[in-house]
């Protein structure tokens, strides 16, 4: 409780800071300027000031009642913070660098949190978690709908579809929303939602339909219905069958 506790509001702080009390200006400041923008700083000092009013709190209710304790946490968290965003600023902007950076700081106050509460708890239930037959059936059912699933599409689809190429589409653009779109259908199932199956089909189909009659390629048209039903099939059968072998 007390470990849960201290994480999920180290994390609140940080999103809160990061995101919140952050203008553009700050971050522009420092994409420019580097170690020389005074943003950083400032930026920094907000990051210790509400994670120190967060470990203050959580440390003289759950922990030890030992200042040095949150003084270090916050030394830690500022410190590691100004080095991973001035590490950022001077990496090129996209998406690779921004979740690196996020995973960076929450590796951080994890740590920190299992430090803090000195026990393990972290490790007793992710271990327990970890080890449920349930868990690991969900587990590869996730693996199987990512690559098996697309190998065994694309294999299937050269067979039937010999010398067929979709041009005019980015490279690995279908691999990719074939990926995604079976996550969020086995999502759906394993959460018994299937309404939700439906509504992801009718939303690609809405996309779909407009391509496909401006095409006026029946060819076209068979290659992403049998994409299509190949990957739904597929993903209906794994999400059900971990559903089931995950209540025996």
């Amino acid at each position: 409780m007390s470990f849960s506790l201290l994480i999920v509001s180290l994390i609140l702080a940080h999103l809160i800071a990061d995101f919140y009390w952050q203008p553009m200006s700050w971050v522009h400041d420092r994409n420019t300027r580097h170690f020389r923008a005074s943003k950083l700083y400032l930026h920094v000092l907000t990051h210790g000031v509400s994670s120190f009013l967060v470990l203050l709190l959580w440390e003289f209710n759950y922990g030890w009642q030992a200042l040095s304790s949150v003084v270090i946490a916050t030394a830690v968290i500022m410190v590691t913070h100004y080095v991973i965003d001035l590490a950022k600023s001077y990496s090129s902007k996209g998406v690779v660098p921004f979740i690196v950076d996020q995973l960076a700081h929450l590796v951080i106050l994890l740590l920190l949190a299992i430090w803090l509460s000195d026990n393990d708890e972290f490790f007793t239930h992710s271990w327990e978690w970890l080890m449920q037959p349930a868990t690991l059936w969900v587990l590869c059912g996730y693996l199987l709908v990512l690559n098996p699933t697309a190998v065994f599409i694309r294999m299937m689809l050269e067979r039937i579809t010999s010398g067929f190429s979709a041009t005019g589409s980015l490279p690995a653009a279908g691999q990719s929303i074939g990926m995604l779109e079976r996550v969020l259908m086995l999502t759906f199932i394993l959460l018994d939602q299937f309404a939700g199956v439906g509504f992801l089909l009718a939303a690609k189909s809405v996309f779909r339909f407009g391509d496909l009659s401006a095409s006026k390629d029946k060819k076209l048209t068979e290659y992403v219905m049998l994409g299509t039903l190949l990957s739904v099939s597929m993903t209906l059968f794994i999400g059900l069958a971990v559903n089931y072998l995950k209540a025996v």
